[in-house]
């Protein structure tokens, strides 16, 4: 009876073990969460940079991938709208107004700390169109803020 005690033991034993290495791996192996600590800084930076106004009609914070493009569209009253851009990262993104054809669009550099502001005065109609291609080295954190200046 003590064998089989014992062998009943050893496999008990082992089961254990082989439990607590499988728990071990599956912790060690999840993937981190939150965002990247560059991404937030940079999202940080921008928002600090390019704070919400009581006047503006859309604005939005994106992070880009180096080499994508996106696109958006909100609605917005006719009329005149500084167009503000800003980006931390390197490189730069291209933004481009129109939505039909394909322009050259305007280039918004990006820089790693206390980026410049690029602003466009702009007259819509009834809505507002950006094409946003990233043209960086890296992850880049892009905010762009569309203000009414005055009606026609």
């Amino acid at each position: 009876m003590r064998e089989d005690r014992a062998a009943g033991v050893t496999l008990y034993a082992f089961a254990l073990v082989l439990l607590l290495a499988g728990g071990v791996w599956f912790v060690r192996a999840a993937p981190e969460v939150g965002e990247d600590p560059e991404v937030v800084a940079g999202r940080a930076a921008v928002e600090r940079l390019l704070p919400d106004v009581p006047r503006q009609a859309q604005a939005e914070t994106m992070v880009l991938a180096e080499g994508v493009r996106t696109e958006r569209s909100t609605v917005v009253a006719g009329g005149s709208y500084a167009l503000t851009m800003l980006c931390v990262g390197a490189g730069q993104v291209r933004v481009r107004l129109s939505a039909t054809g394909e322009d050259s669009g305007r280039a918004v550099p990006c820089a790693a700390r206390e980026p410049k502001p690029v602003e466009l005065t702009v007259g819509l109609a009834d809505g507002l169109f950006l094409a946003v291609s990233a043209e960086t080295r890296g992850t880049a954190v892009f905010r762009w803020r569309a203000t009414r200046t005055r009606t026609y």
